[in-house]
């Protein structure tokens, strides 16, 4: 009966710790399942959030639909920039109002593009102060070669000013063309005009030489107070324009379209102010190209504008 016992108990005793193997083994079980689980979840998580920073940063960096069909200039309006009288220039002469003229840079290096000096420019789509300088640079430009294509672009309302109608420079993305026999020309715009989550979109990147002209000169010593503000404008690597030109309220209210083709009449105000500004970036071409062509940088208006190029201190 004793030896019954015993059995009886072992068997028992046998069962409960098999019982208890089994608990054990379902419970590491059911933790691998769990933390399997957890794992799985984590890493979607991290895959869904990492697609959605991926997506915002493309969407910021890609030019908006709008931005990509920017409006081309017609050859009417290409023509108009193009062949701006000599009187219409003569009438314009150098308005007192240009008290912000390009600055020359004694031994500054030359910045040349395929064996002729380089006219660089940096801005952005938003920027009123951009809209003016781009007439006047266009316009100066016309002088010494031929611009083949443009498009329309227009800035934000900012500092009381309304949205101010011009051109844009974008080489880039917008397809601004310019050939000359004694010019080289490059354009940058930044960005367009349109803001997403609190950033304007990014248009243009500076590269190689050009980059680095504009982080030297467009910087202390060279300008005042931080540096890197837009316009910019490097003129044979040798003379700079940072900041406008003139008093761009002289823009508001009117069409692109408008304005080039009001570029012929001297008389027009907004005409004047723009004629006024190129004549004196053409002093400053001029001082590059060695005063090519002659019947441009001989005329009265452009040696006037000589005037308003000051020497850096």
């Amino acid at each position: 009966m004793s030896a019954k016992k015993n059995r009886a108990n072992n068997a028992k005793q046998a069962a409960r710790q098999r019982a208890a193997e089994i608990r054990a083994q379902q419970e590491a079980a059911e933790r691998k399942r769990r933390l399997l689980i957890a794992a799985v979840t984590s890493l979607v998580v991290l895959a869904i959030i990492g697609a959605i920073v991926a997506v915002a940063v493309l969407d910021k960096d890609k030019p908006s639909p709008a931005a990509a069909g920017a409006v081309k200039l017609d050859a009417a309006a290409l023509s108009s920039i193009n062949d701006v009288p000599a009187t219409a220039f003569a009438a314009a002469g150098v308005s007192d109002q240009i008290t912000n003229g390009p600055k020359r840079v004694k031994d500054a290096p030359a910045a040349t593009r395929e064996g002729k000096p380089q006219v660089l420019y940096v801005g952005a789509e938003y920027c009123p102060y951009c809209a003016g300088l781009r007439w006047s640079t266009a316009v100066a430009l016309g002088r010494f070669g031929q611009w083949t294509s443009l498009t329309e672009s227009k800035s934000i309302q900012e500092s009381g000013l309304d949205p101010l109608s011009t051109v844009s420079f974008s080489q880039q993305n917008h397809g601004a063309a310019y050939t000359s026999d004694t010019l080289a020309f490059t354009g940058y715009e930044t960005t367009t005009s349109e803001q997403r989550n609190g950033q304007y979109v990014k248009l243009d990147t500076l590269e190689g030489e050009d980059d680095a002209t504009f982080k030297k000169y467009d910087f202390p010593p060279y300008v005042q107070g931080s540096g890197g503000s837009i316009p910019f404008l490097s003129i044979g690597g040798k003379t700079f324009q940072s900041g406008g030109i003139f008093d761009v309220r002289v823009l508001e209210g009117k069409t692109t379209q408008q304005i080039a083709t009001a570029l012929k009449d001297p008389q027009d105000e907004t005409t004047k102010q723009i004629l006024s500004g190129a004549n004196v970036i053409t002093a400053a071409i001029c001082e590059q190209t060695g005063n090519k062509p002659a019947d441009v940088c001989s005329s009265a208006p452009v040696k006037a504008g000589a005037a308003k190029i000051r020497d850096h201190q």
